[in-house]
């Protein structure tokens, strides 16, 4: 059973019925829609056609709406696309209609205030860099340095701008409240700076929700989000390594460096952590990915993250299943080598003793017995996430009524999750967890360790204890489900 989650972006190449059907199949875990591409009709159907496909599929997945937030961006191009040759003369302006490899439009809080001559501008992922000659009230002139093809709508940065805007502003609401009226699980907040980037969009989402938990992942894509690591971790969900606009804030060659520390820190606080951007961009139009891919990949899973992501690979390449099974691939290759010692003798202060306590109980117990999963019980999740975080060698398994618990954990690696009814005690617990492990044919054999709240459902998580499957009572699963699912009781 693979460890590692994949998160894989949908767009053209990937929203048709049967392409999501095929990705499903090729081991997506969840689902990536990006707000800064599309009409809301477009994010509309795309987010109904995922949550069917995962339906038919028999698969609670979990959905990401992804946010523009404060990233610049170009215009429309004649044709998609432009070519910028060394040397030439491009223009930046306020105009509406679609640009050329003469001039683009483009949205600036300020275009004399933005930029002065000699000032850098980067296109892209940075691979175009641009020189600004003047600029004025509605136009900055800049000569090409490093030329190549740029797409509409691709990103725009000036590294030298000190820009006054909102990391959850206007447009980043509404796309939000769409996904919300869609259902998604998780809204990834671009650019976050720090903590109360992620306070001001999780009182927002409060007030939206209505009760029901969306989780919130913070993108690292600011050198200052780095040195404000530990709020935006204590303040989020979980946190997106987003290597493409963090590659052009921080020197290039310390990139590695910060995704490791990124990861590590996520690991230790009990937080999800996704690498992503540029995982095996070569699959954009190759079968197969190159050597150096493929060891990033590994790399990545090596670090520690819970997930992997595909952007353009899955978006708009042309092989996305192909991406996502060679994902798999590597994935399973390389998770029996992850070493868990770091992160079972990190000291967690982030967390309280007490659940640190129970969770090392339960997998020490574990792999003690050579157990075949471990068990948790959970209404929020966290307990789940709790004993996933020191990366135990058997599968977690969380056993929730709630089906948006269950769909968030798709994203928390090593953990497996499956519905249940509420139980009345302990004895009842312990029958239902061996059937339920059973039946999902989770592991291969040997006991099940199992987590529970004693005396009685709803206590903390504050017991841990062995079930053999061989003796346990047969559990009666006929329509319990289905009743937890018609009328819910609040559990931990």
């Amino acid at each position: 059973m693979r460890r590692t989650k994949i998160l894989a972006t949908v767009g053209p190449a990937s929203d048709r019925p049967e392409r999501l059907r095929a990705l499903l199949e090729a081991g997506t875990d969840a689902f990536r829609l990006n707000f800064s591409h599309g009409s809301d009709d477009e994010h509309r159907t795309i987010l109904r056609r995922v949550r069917a496909a995962a339906g038919r599929a028999g698969r609670e997945v979990a959905i990401v709406g992804d946010v523009q937030g404060p990233k610049i961006r170009i215009g429309e191009l004649v044709g998609g696309s432009a070519l910028l040759a060394p040397g030439a003369e491009w223009t930046l302006d306020d105009r509406a209609e679609p640009g050329d490899a003469h001039r683009v439009g483009v949205e600036l809080p300020s275009f004399a205030g933005s930029a002065r001559p000699g000032d850098p501008v980067l296109l892209g992922d940075g691979s175009l860099t641009l020189v600004v000659r003047r600029a004025g009230a509605h136009a900055i002139t800049t000569t090409v340095v490093v030329g190549g093809t740029v797409g509409a709508h691709a990103g725009l940065f000036l590294p030298r701008a000190h820009l006054r805007t909102s990391v959850f502003a206007a447009r980043d609401r509404h796309d939000a409240a769409l996904g919300l009226e869609e259902g998604i699980d998780y809204l990834a907040l671009s650019f976050v700076r720090d903590a109360r980037d992620l306070v001001e969009a999780r009182r927002w989402l409060d007030r939206r929700t209505r009760g029901r938990t969306v989780g919130l992942i913070a993108k690292i894509e600011r050198a200052e989000a780095l040195s404000a690591i530990d709020g935006i971790l204590a303040a989020a969900d979980g946190i997106m390594v987003a290597r493409g606009d963090l590659g052009i804030e921080v020197p290039l060659e310390r990139l590695a460096l910060e995704q490791k520390q990124l990861v590590r820190r996520a690991n230790e606080a009990g937080k999800f952590v996704i690498v992503a951007t540029q995982m095996l961009l070569s699959m954009m139009t190759s079968p197969r990915p190159t050597r150096a891919e493929a060891t990033d990949v590994a790399n990545a899973v090596l670090d520690g993250a819970d997930a992997v992501m595909l952007s353009e690979e899955s978006a708009v390449g042309r092989y996305p299943v192909e991406s996502v099974q060679w994902l798999d691939r590597i994935a399973r290759a390389t998770e029996g080598s992850f070493d868990a010692r770091r992160l079972r003798d990190a000291e967690a202060t982030a967390l309280p003793e007490s659940d640190r306590a129970v969770a090392a109980a339960a997998v020490r117990l574990a792999e003690g017995v050579g157990a075949r999963a471990i068990v948790t019980p959970t209404h929020s999740g966290r307990t789940a996430r709790l004993v996933a975080r020191l990366r135990p060698a058997c599968p977690v398994v969380a056993l929730s009524s709630s089906v948006a618990t269950r769909r968030r954990l798709a994203l928390v690696g090593g953990v497996t999750s499956l519905p249940a009814p509420h139980h009345r005690d302990l004895v009842e617990l312990r029958t239902l967890a061996a059937e339920l492990v059973a039946r999902a044919k989770v592991g291969t054999r040997g006991p099940v360790v199992l987590t529970a709240g004693y005396p009685v459902e709803g206590r903390p998580t504050n017991l841990v204890t062995l079930v053999d499957p061989g003796t346990a009572p047969r559990a009666d699963l006929s329509d319990g489900v289905e009743r937890t699912r018609r009328h819910p009781r609040r559990g931990r």
